[in-house]
């Protein structure tokens, strides 16, 4: 019999428009089933799970839905409105393959002979818990994700605290989905507890005290604070908040603008390739103006200018207000307006002139009729969806716009950094993300040169569009605890001429 290996892989729909079904029985008493036209359920994207088999030759032998996750993935958009389920899906890939190796080791060590049901361990399922918490497949992957955490020796493996807690939040999530549903499970998958909390209402409430019930399980993961940078300053610890170092940018920025040549893994090689000119401008833009990634890349061609290249940097609004996207801490489209260097606004200007991008921008509206004329109106309506009538700037070779393709732009930089270590011999742990504190380190470490901490920290929190200060005041903190004259990318004057012209 052909030893079969197991994994889990993901099938991804986006966007996906979800009509209820309508199942009748005809005259001739054969099922029929029609769907709804009535309140249809956009969905930006589902990312739906299957169990596939290969054999010793890496032969496809099965390939199944894994349907009691798919049905709670579904749910979640469907019953609870929800348009983003992919850190369920993420949580719950590793959860079940973490679970195959479980299986995988139960078989090596039993078969028919050896296995004794009064005495040993049946084998592990997603939806058999024995009586002993410890062997239960739930408490064992809680184990298991700690020790990702703080034992796992190689960095590589290392899970983040945040990333192991979602992925807990996200089992959690499921098997309270099929408690609800009344699934019959032998014993439970956890300990649940509801605890009601008291406490005072606001002024416009008319009752006194309000009551909110706290769903809880003791299978939460809490990690004590980190201790990894030995009670330095805390951002100074923060990979997300990290500045690209002068040397890291320097290489970087050659890519980008001068050589426009990447490695990258082609057929199991690593080869030179050409980074497309549309991700060297994004990368470009969020250096040099902190926007996000969800920012930079939903520009419209309405939001670029040709600009005064005598001075150093101009104004850019994003937001609803200017017609492009931000990301709100608690939703929306918040506008704000942040500075970019005037170099960076030429390229942009100079792009939207080109050929490349008049050819792209007319395959965005082919595409836009096709999806219409199909009927496929979740392309459009689901939130942050396509606007067929703007002219957005950063457009993919097939028309979709890339803010729809944010996998694809962490690629393309992962190829640069990549290209970055190979040329300095350094690892280089920065994310496109880390675009946003090279920016914002710098600037702050500019201007607090010239002015005071509170007239800094204002100026640069609303570049960020931060809610709160004090976020910003992570940032702030590396600009002041590792400060060095060589280390002041930009010359100040050219921010402070920008801001001046605010305060006028």
């Amino acid at each position: 019999m052909p030893n079969i290996s197991y994994e889990i892989t993901s099938t991804q729909i986006k966007p996906y428009t979800y009509r209820k079904p309508l199942v009748s029985v005809d005259e001739h008493g054969e099922l029929s089933v029609e769907y709804s036209k009535h309140n249809p359920v956009h969905i930006k994207k589902v990312v739906l799970l299957n169990l596939v088999g290969r054999d010793n030759e890496g032969r496809l032998v099965s390939d199944e839905p894994l349907e009691q996750v798919n049905r709670f993935i579904l749910s979640h958009h469907v019953d609870d409105e929800k348009e983003e389920s992919e850190q369920y899906s993420k949580g719950l890939i590793h959860f079940f393959s973490f679970l195959i190796s479980m299986q995988k080791n139960w078989d090596a060590n039993y078969d028919e002979d050896s296995f004794d049901e009064l005495i040993d361990l049946s084998r592990p399922a997603w939806d058999n818990f024995p009586v002993r918490k410890s062997d239960r497949i739930t408490y064992q992957y809680r184990k298991a994700l700690k020790d990702a955490v703080l034992n796992e020796p190689d960095p590589d493996k290392r899970l983040a605290r945040t990333t192991a807690s979602a992925y807990m939040g996200a089992v959690i999530k499921f098997y309270k989905f099929h408690l609800r549903d009344g699934y019959n499970f032998p014993n439970p998958p956890f300990d649940h507890e509801v605890i009601t909390l008291h406490f005072e209402a606001g002024s416009t409430n008319i009752k006194a005290y309000q009551s909110k019930e706290v769903h809880t399980t003791d299978l939460r993961l809490n990690f004590s604070k980190s201790k990894k940078n030995e009670g330095g300053a805390l951002p100074s610890a923060s990979r997300e908040l990290k500045p690209l170092t002068i040397n890291e940018w320097k290489e970087a920025e050659n890519i980008l603008i001068n050589t426009r040549r990447v490695v990258k893994n082609i057929g199991g090689e690593l080869k030179s390739a050409t980074i497309p000119i549309e991700h060297c401008l994004m990368f470009l833009v969020g250096r040099y103006s902190g926007m996000r990634k969800e920012e930079f890349s939903s520009l419209h061609k309405g939001q670029v200018v040709k600009p005064d290249l005598t001075k150093a940097n101009l104004y850019i609004g994003i937001g609803g207000q200017y017609g492009s996207l931000t990301k709100t801490k608690d939703g929306g489209n918040k506008s704000r307006r942040t500075i970019i260097k005037s170099s960076i606004m030429q390229m942009l200007y100079e792009y939207t002139r080109s050929d490349r991008y008049k050819k792209r921008l007319a395959k965005f509206k082919m595409l836009c009729e096709e999806k219409r004329n199909k009927g496929e109106d979740a392309f459009f309506d689901v939130e942050d969806g396509i606007d067929e009538n703007k002219d957005y700037l950063f457009i993919s070779q097939s028309g979709k716009p890339l803010f729809t393709k944010l996998t694809e732009i962490n690629t393309r930089w992962n190829e640069v950094r990549a290209t970055v270590e190979r040329k300095t011999g350094k690892k280089m742990l920065a994310t496109v993300h880390n675009l946003r504190p090279t920016f914002g380190v710098s600037l702050f470490r500019g201007l607090l040169r010239v002015k005071p901490t509170d007239e800094a920290l204002a100026l640069v929190s609303g570049c960020f569009g931060h809610e709160d200060e004090s976020t910003t005041l992570k940032y702030l903190t590396i600009a002041q605890d590792e400060p060095t004259g060589d280390e002041v990318y930009e010359d100040v004057l050219g921010y402070l001429e920008v801001f001046d012209e605010l305060e006028a």
